[in-house]
């Protein structure tokens, strides 16, 4: 049996246009193209054994969601979580839950290169369990950024459309 290579069309990892929300002080930054929808937080039940930065598991348009506390995984202090952020995470969707949505906006490439990433704030054992639990995500979450309040100025705001 002979294997043909399936040509996905990509879109180039240099992509600059982000999707900002905020924990507290903190803004981050994930890939707008991870991004599918933000909506008001809905009820999450509980899910035995899982991490402290799981909140449970919401029902969102029918399909049963993970929801990672953004805010607890990063170890940084927020207000209650006010939105839900779901994102891609290869062929599944999570649910982040964040304090707030700033936006969208393209960030200059020289300015990604000298912000943090999302995951430097995350404690060790915390990003360990997330890359047990589902390392899709984490993929995800590694290309997010934090845009520390210096770069803000630099930022260009997306036009709707």
């Amino acid at each position: 049996m002979r294997w043909r290579r399936l040509l996905i069309p990509m879109r180039p990892l240099s992509d600059t246009r982000f999707f900002i929300l905020r924990l507290g002080a903190l803004r981050c930054a994930l890939p707008l193209l991870q991004v599918v929808e933000t909506m008001r937080p809905l009820p999450a039940r509980p899910l035995p054994n899982a991490p402290e930065f799981v909140s449970g598991v919401s029902v969102i348009r029918g399909e049963p969601l993970p929801v990672v506390d953004l805010a607890l995984l990063l170890g940084v202090a927020a207000g209650k979580a006010a939105r839900f952020v779901v994102i891609r995470s290869g062929g599944r969707k999570v649910a982040l839950a964040v304090e707030a949505v700033v936006g969208t906006c393209t960030v200059a490439p020289e300015t990604l290169a000298t912000v943090p990433l999302l995951l430097s704030k995350a404690p060790a054992d915390f990003v360990s369990a997330l890359g047990a639990l589902d390392k899709e995500l984490l993929v995800v979450l590694e290309t997010g950024r934090i845009l520390p309040e210096e770069v803000w100025p630099s930022l260009t705001p997306m036009e709707a459309g």
